[in-house]
């Protein structure tokens, strides 16, 4: 096999020198891709040089692709950005090869007003995990929502107390598996030594069967966005049970 030609754009024609240049650049690559072996390559790009000759172009190899020097990408560190146009990224993109930094930039799209605005399904509620919130253990202890809410970040607050010592938190799962979870370290301590509710019962009520309720503070599908708003519930109001260190680990993984 080997490369045949239709029509080419001549250079006096009126199209854009990108125009030329790309088609010119695309009969060399078509060429090298159908030409069967060698010596079919080196008959097609001869062919092509001399259709380009005859059509203005007066040094065709140079619109040939060279060879593109492989990019060891697997020690560079993804950097994602928010896309604004072209310009600024091309910016950026040149501003961090002339410093060389070992950074792969990647610009993502943002949300469009249409997925901010509209919904698939509008109509759907947002219900009990278990189909059945009368049945349901966690349900009745939420304040203002149901179960199975994902991406939220929650308050615990023990009723058992007199000052109702309160717990926050976040979660990416269903809240009832989550509040669940806090329910069985109160009811067995020493199986979650970590849980700081598990952790309130075993010294304030031991044996007491858990009591609380439970206030959705926030929902935020981003991990990082989550994360931040706990932080700052954990920063302004102060929970008992949640301690320094705890905010510390949450600041430590958004700076990441």
């Amino acid at each position: 096999k080997q490369w045949y030609h239709r029509r080419v754009v001549v250079t006096a024609g009126h199209h854009e020198h990108p125009t030329k240049f790309a088609v010119a650049k695309n009969y060399y690559r078509t060429a090298t891709e159908v030409s069967s072996g060698p010596a079919e390559l080196q008959h097609s790009f001869k062919i092509l040089d001399g259709v380009l000759r005859q059509n203005g172009y007066p040094n065709p190899r140079a619109f040939q692709e060279k060879e593109k020097k492989k990019q060891h990408t697997a020690a560079l560190t993804t950097l994602c950005l928010p896309y604004t146009t072209d310009y600024d990224s091309n910016q950026i993109r040149n501003y961090a090869r002339s410093i060389k930094i070992p950074v792969k930039l990647v610009f993502t799209p943002g949300k469009t007003l249409k997925q901010m605005l509209c919904s698939s399904r509008p109509l759907d509620k947002p219900g009990c995990l278990m189909s059945n919130p009368d049945r349901c253990e966690i349900c009745p202890l939420i304040e203002n929502g149901v179960c199975s809410r994902q991406g939220t970040v929650y308050q615990i607050t023990c009723i058992v107390c007199d000052m109702e010592v309160r717990y926050q938190g976040e979660t990416d799962r269903p809240l009832h598996h989550r509040i669940k979870e806090h329910l069985r370290a109160a009811r067995n301590p020493p199986t979650y030594p970590n849980n700081s509710l598990g952790q309130h019962y075993a010294k304030q009520h031991p044996n007491v069967p858990p009591k609380v309720k439970i206030r959705i503070l926030d929902s935020k599908r981003s991990t990082v966005k989550r994360k931040m708003s706990e932080a700052i519930c954990i920063h302004k109001q102060k929970p008992q049970l949640n301690d320094k260190s705890e905010l510390d680990s949450i600041v430590r993984y958004i700076a990441q």
